[in-house]
């Protein structure tokens, strides 16, 4: 769609704003806001509770990604901003990383880093600054202003002085609401690819993890392997452990102790850091001295080898190239070369397969971050076929990977030209290089706190249809599951759910029938009641629907509702049993926390097993529900005890 140019322009003075509509103003932001207003004073009760803002936990495009909740005496001593609703955080250290996002009216009073500048609008609209402040343009100003080559920073009057054009008011205001509908458009474009890329990579594992577990004969006579994650293998094939498949002329060890200051000319190592992508990159490395690496040669690597994370990505795989041969590694990695009973190609496939993957996060220790040890990995057995059905399957593979990768390609330059889109679109509205005035609805802003306009539908409908949208594959119970954690964790209380305590979790039959009713009516899904007792319900959704985004984001608020949505693509990736854990452990989380008991790990997995269903215990061991657990706390699921209760009020706890 392409929008009309103003009718007059006039030049701004300024070089990177070029010319600006004739009735706008530049001026320097400080002209229209204030910064750093509310600083906590040193004298603040060190019990307090704050919600502390990192500058890891802002994103320009998703916001505030979370905060970490913790006692002021505890808190660093860079929590001391003040931040309130409408507030612009801009991250004035290490600016590269462009953290800078509008505060949610959800996280008022929250306490900010210093190393933001907090930009508060006094004459300005304070959506139209937060996009003029995200646009392209002013960004690129903040980071050519810096100072500092590895640390760049910039001083927040420094930042304030940048000039950036300036309309009414009410002009102001139909370009923030212009923007907010078509950034959630496009953002509701880009999860869409971004949930095809992780599908897409989702059946690329599912067929290399088969074919290196299985072979690529179905014909072929099976045996038990003993070890739950491979289940039944091919005869013929053996088990032996990572030990016994290295070279005899090495050993699998991990790297540099203390890699000392970077040099610029010394030897590259290789860190979990660099592991992030699907090979090691050619650049980036930090490099250590050549003394320092002398003393490690046993985990100087060569081309061929196989390094493996053994902390963070734990157990994920990458064969070294010809341009890292003879780096080194730190300890948060190992080194595996390859003997010749075994080929690094299929080493990787196996070590890097879903199973092998889901083994490691279950057998790593530590508290504060989890790790597996160099024993763990040398006795780590995996299944070894005959060379030359090694060299049949990665030669089998080789098809099926490259058309997924072509897939998952396509899909990531999708993603990238929508997410370019987006910028240009906000850089546009903002320096007024295009008019949208007639774009942007009338009585556009919605409160969270104001009545719902009569021509909305309820809240259960909307938040039905993206459920069943998202879930629906997996049954009534996800989509269930979805509506209560949607009012218990991204806070949709008008939901009103009254939650009891069944079998496969949290369940209210009053709330699911809205939701499958309402999904009906706004989306034409239908809800398929199977006729035989204990066969599943399913869904019939049109191809191709839309749930109503704007319905949803006038209903509980943008960010909300982006919350929401996140919150469900996470879900949609851990599958049916995954969702029924992390539902139940949140709701017992919740529940102790209400009822002021312990919620410590042990107390919420005995609670889960021993107090919820006798079902439970005969689903989940102790080990799944500390996976889960984990994968709560990485993915911020985590309750706080305001949740809808499911012991009602002391029920069980009392």
């Amino acid at each position: 769609m392409s929008f009309p140019a103003y009718p007059d322009y006039k030049d701004s003075g300024i070089t990177w704003l070029d010319e600006v509509p004739s009735h706008w103003i530049v001026a320097p932001v400080k002209a229209v806001a204030t910064f750093n207003d509310e600083v906590l004073s040193e004298a603040t009760d060190p019990e307090l509770e704050i919600d502390y803002i990192e500058i890891s936990d802002v994103d320009e495009v998703v916001g505030i990604k979370g905060t970490t909740t913790l006692a002021f005496g505890n808190a660093p001593s860079r929590a001391r901003r003040i931040v309130r609703a409408g507030d612009i955080l801009v991250s004035t250290v290490r600016t590269y990383l462009r953290a800078i996002a509008p505060l949610p009216q959800d996280l008022d009073g929250a306490i900010a880093s210093t190393g933001f500048c907090v930009i508060r609008g006094q004459c300005a609209d304070s959506g139209f600054l937060g996009y003029a402040i995200r646009s392209e343009a002013f960004v690129a100003e903040v980071i050519s202003r810096s100072v500092g080559v590895s640390y760049p920073a910039i001083n927040a009057s420094d930042l304030v002085a940048i000039h950036i054009s300036i309309p009414s008011l009410a002009e102001q205001a139909a370009i923030a609401a212009f923007l907010d509908r078509e950034t959630a458009k496009i953002d509701a474009l880009v999860a869409e690819q971004e949930r095809l890329i992780a599908l897409l990579r989702e059946k690329r594992q599912a067929v290399i993890s088969h074919a290196v577990t299985k072979g690529l004969n179905p014909g072929a006579p099976m045996k038990d392997s003993g070890i739950e994650w491979l289940g039944e293998i091919p005869a013929h094939w053996e088990l032996q452990p990572l030990k016994q498949l290295a070279d005899p002329d090495t050993s699998i060890t991990y790297g540099i102790v203390q890699a000392g200051p970077d040099i610029p000319d010394g030897i590259p190592y290789i860190r979990t850091s660099d592991m992030s992508g699907e090979e090691l990159p050619e650049a980036g490395y930090l490099r250590t001295s050549p003394e320092i690496d002398a003393s490690y040669a046993r985990s100087k690597v060569a081309a061929g080898d196989l390094v493996i994370a053994i902390r963070a990505t734990i157990g994920k795989p990458l064969i070294v190239p010809e341009y890292l041969a003879g780096a080194n590694l730190t300890q948060g990695t190992a080194k595996f070369s390859p003997g010749p009973a075994i080929l690094n190609r299929f080493a990787q496939f196996i070590l890097g397969s879903e199973g092998s993957s889901t083994e490691f996060q279950r057998i790593a220790k530590g508290a504060t971050f989890k790790e597996i040890t160099l024993d763990m990995l040398r006795r780590y057995k995996i299944p070894v076929p005959p060379i030359e059905e090694q060299q049949a399957i990665c030669q089998w593979l080789k098809g099926p990977q490259a058309t997924f990768n072509e897939l998952i390609s396509v899909a990531e330059q999708t993603k990238a030209l929508l997410q370019e889109r987006r910028a240009a679109l906000i850089s546009a509205a903002v320096t007024g290089k295009i008019d949208v005035r007639a774009q942007a609805p009338q009585n556009n802003v919605v409160s969270i706190d104001s009545p719902r306009p009569s021509n909305l539908p309820p809240l259960r409908t909307v938040v039905g249809a993206y459920a069943i949208r998202e879930l629906g594959t997996m049954g009534r119970m996800a989509v269930m599951k979805a509506g209560y954690l949607a009012e218990g964790h991204t806070g949709f209380n008008d939901l009103n759910g009254r939650y009891e305590r069944f079998a496969a979790g949290p369940y209210d039959s009053g709330l699911i029938s809205a939701m499958e009713r309402g999904a009906g009516e706004i989306c034409a899904i239908v809800t398929n009641e199977p006729k035989d007792e204990g066969k599943p319900v399913t869904y019939d959704v049109p191809k191709g629907y839309q749930p109503p985004f704007d319905a949803l984001s006038a209903l509980v608020g943008e960010d909300r509702a982006k919350s929401f949505l996140a919150m469900l693509s996470s879900l949609k990736g851990i599958g049916r049993d995954g969702v029924e854990a992390v539902a139940t452990l949140y709701a017992v989380w919740n529940d102790l926390l209400a009822a002021g008991k312990a919620a410590d790990e042990d107390a919420i997995c005995n609670a889960v097993l021993n107090d919820w269903h006798p079902e439970k215990a005969k689903k989940f061991k102790r080990a799944d529900l500390d996976h889960w657990l984990a994968w709560m706390c990485r993915n911020n699921l985590v309750p706080d005890g305001t949740a809808p209760r499911t012991d009602h009020q002391g029920d069980l706890f009392a």
